[in-house]
């Protein structure tokens, strides 16, 4: 093929690409692209993701595949703490193309009957305590939502 054909047929396949339109990016890949960019940007890092950082399990309940995303098994080769603070890391529940985040220092999945209840544990401030204490919250998925129970009013005892 003479190179000025081979010039035009570049130049049209290229055209055709830019013609179509792109992927769109997944709340997953969202996540995980903006993780990688912080590793990056502290001291040129590389982001590896690890068993356990994106977990599969049906959280609405309708048979098909949502995704947790910890970003406390993510690894960064640069900052050992990148993706956690004294409160905890976030936690990313994506489904379908809802993404509800948490601060979370480690989670379960609880099968009640037909339900998955995710267990969050969190920082006691969420709970009214301090940072330290032990505090829990189990959210389920409702109606296009996550529900959760808001702790109690602090209340005088005699």
């Amino acid at each position: 093929m003479p190179t000025r054909t081979r010039r035009a047929a570049l130049a049209a396949a290229l055209a055709l690409a830019a013609a179509l339109p792109a992927r769109a990016e997944t709340p997953v890949e969202k996540l995980l692209g903006e993780a990688a960019a912080l590793c990056a940007s502290l001291d040129g890092g590389a982001m590896t993701v690890p068993e356990g950082a994106v977990t599969e399990a049906d959280l609405s309940g309708d048979g098909a595949a949502d995704t947790l995303v910890d970003e406390g098994k993510l690894a960064c080769s640069t900052a050992a703490s990148a993706y956690c603070g004294s409160g905890g890391c976030m936690l990313h529940a994506v489904v379908g193309d809802s993404v509800t985040s948490w601060q979370a220092t480690g989670w379960r999945i609880i099968d009640w009957e037909q339900d998955k209840i995710l267990l969050i544990g969190r920082d006691g401030g969420w709970c009214g305590g301090i940072g330290a204490e032990r505090c829990y919250e189990a959210v389920v998925w409702s109606d296009g939502r996550f529900l959760t129970v808001a702790p109690p009013e602090n209340s005088e005892t005699e």
